[in-house]
């Protein structure tokens, strides 16, 4: 077999490899929502397929802002409150990631140091 041959037999078996994989993946995930649907009421379900639907944490992010609010209300202990906040952090970045705008952030910034040397270098 030619050497190019070779190399496209092997990318081909690379690529079935990957493909069966996300295919047993897929099927996993199918099977666990079977395996919980029960637990669920119908509300819980409808409610649960939007969320699956929606692309972004707009309404989580919404959620755990109440329920911070509530646990200052109440008067949670400061390590409780702590965790609640930094888990919000975590949910905005993610937010960003989702968004792009974390990417286009970076890309800001790695323009403006590359304008900056350039500036520097006089160029």
């Amino acid at each position: 077999m030619h050497q190019s041959e070779a190399g496209m037999e092997k990318r081909r078996r690379k690529g079935k490899l990957a493909d069966d994989r996300n295919d047993r993946a897929s099927s996993n995930r199918r099977t666990l929502r079977r395996l919980y649907e029960d637990l669920f009421s119908a509300d819980e379900r409808a409610a649960l397929a939007d969320a699956v639907a929606s692309s972004d944490l707009e309404q989580e992010v919404a959620l755990l802002r109440v329920l911070i609010r509530r646990g200052v209300a109440e008067g949670v202990d400061l390590e409780t409150l702590s965790r609640s906040l930094g888990r919000l952090v975590q949910m905005l970045r993610v937010q960003r990631v989702i968004q792009g705008q974390a990417a286009k952030s970076l890309d800001e910034a790695l323009g403006r140091v590359l304008e900056e040397i350039g500036n520097e270098m006089g160029i």
